[in-house]
């Protein structure tokens, strides 16, 4: 007989959805989509794009003011944001029959550790289920360079769901 755990949730009502815009992230978007409608919950879609902010310093520092280098990452991330919501509308389009949006917000940050920026957002959420796309790498690429989604299920106290996704 199963019993719910001291810090285990059996109810989903907040699924973090990592997105990392790779081929196939709009099937697996659909698929988060579909499942907070019917779960009923909440989808919070995340992107972590690369951290430039020091390197763009270090290299154009003495050329370009901070102030435009900072409206240039602050762009960067809008452009990604627009990118995600427009997969999101495209989503909505073709599926008219589908009403209420389970999406509550949509963020994009920039960092390096990318597992470890998921998970910090798992938490704050809080979130109850973490959904990523899986590409399958192979076991010796995994073996030898990791990858997020190992980084994320070895360290997560969040459930984890991976969904397959079609990307090469």
């Amino acid at each position: 007989m199963f019993t719910e755990g001291a810090g285990m949730k059996t109810d989903i009502g907040s699924i973090l959805y990592a997105a990392d815009l790779g081929a196939g992230c709009e099937e697996v978007l659909a698929y988060a989509i579909g499942l907070a409608n019917r779960m009923g919950a909440k989808l919070k879609v995340l992107t972590v794009i690369p951290e430039e902010r020091e390197k763009s310093l270090v290299e154009v520092d003495s050329h370009v003011p901070k102030e435009i280098l900072d409206q240039y990452h602050h762009d960067r991330a809008q452009r990604v944001r627009q990118h995600i919501e427009a997969q999101i509308a495209a989503f909505y389009a073709v599926r008219p029959e589908k009403h209420g949006q389970p999406i509550s917000e949509v963020t994009v940050h920039e960092g390096d550790d990318v597992a470890q920026l998921i998970l910090d957002e798992a938490q704050a959420g809080p979130s109850d289920l973490i959904l990523m796309c899986s590409r399958a790498e192979g076991v010796l690429m995994g073996l030898l360079f990791g990858s997020v989604v190992q980084d994320v299920m070895r360290k997560s106290t969040v459930p984890l769901l991976l969904v397959p996704c079609g990307g090469e």
